[in-house]
């Protein structure tokens, strides 16, 4: 029982993926880089079984933009159209010896032509256990460098408070409402930015931002309603997302 608590515990700080036979631990599963450049997702994958495992590798789903490719590395690198691979001799690879940490990667080649963001996600499972499989989705995105010169005096990412905070699900700003809030930021590059509100149960209730902008300070209107709801009172949280940078800050909306 202590070993399971253990186990459990170790899971959800380091995010560990766990099947019967093997962990899968991403060391990124968000890189963002400029334009043109190879992002590599590296992964350690171990046999955690008293046994040999054969390991395969899927790339399940691809995303990505015009102009990018992906590839799987397990031992070697394969050309981009090869979407599964495994630690078998057609691979050039052999299977994993009962506790062996091996390092496989996913490259994602960018194009040098205008910036974007593009999801892959891969599975990973063992030949004894092959419905058992862990996914993972990853994130690449790409700005322009040259962004960086457009507003000198950002040095850094930010995330402002909404104002007004609390705002108000009734009532017009004439008589004394507030039916909607602002909300800035800033970037001190360009790149793909995503901004998000949820509720206190963590349910996305709007996307406010989901684009490439170029370095600069932002600011967007949020409204009690979204289409024709009308959100109810409560705790909720916005997220901004530039590459790797992520914050989130909390606001209220009152009857």
């Amino acid at each position: 029982m202590k070993a399971q608590i253990i186990l459990i515990i170790l899971t959800v700080l380091y995010n560990i993926s766990f099947a019967q036979d093997i962990t899968f631990v991403p060391k990124h599963t968000s890189i963002s880089d400029t334009m043109g450049k190879e992002i590599v997702f590296e992964i350690d994958i171990t046999n955690v079984s008293t046994i040999p495992q054969t390991v395969f590798l899927v790339r399940s789903q691809s995303n990505i933009p015009q102009g990018w490719s992906s590839s799987l590395c397990l031992d070697f690198c394969f050309p981009p159209h090869i979407d599964s691979v495994a630690t078998t001799p057609d691979f050039g690879s052999s299977p994993f010896q009962p506790g062996e940490t091996r390092e496989v990667s996913l490259h994602v080649y960018t194009s040098s032509n205008a910036p974007g963001q593009g999801t892959i996600q891969l599975k990973a499972g063992t030949f004894r256990n092959p419905n058992q499989t862990i996914t993972v989705n990853f994130t690449a995105s790409t700005f322009n460098p040259t962004s960086v010169e457009n507003d000198l005096t950002i040095q850094d990412f930010k995330l402002e408070q909404n104002y007004p905070n609390p705002f108000s699900s009734k009532g017009s700003s004439a008589s004394g409402g507030n039916q909607s809030t602002v909300i800035s930021w800033q970037s001190p590059i360009g790149g793909w930015q995503t901004l998000k509100v949820y509720d206190i149960l963590g349910k996305e209730v709007a996307t406010l931002v989901n684009e490439y902008r170029e370095a600069g300070k932002y600011t967007i209107e949020f409204k009690s309603s979204v289409g024709s709801m009308q959100l109810p009172s409560g705790i909720y949280f916005y997220q901004l997302r530039i590459g790797n940078y992520v914050e989130t800050k909390k606001m209220i909306l009152e009857r």
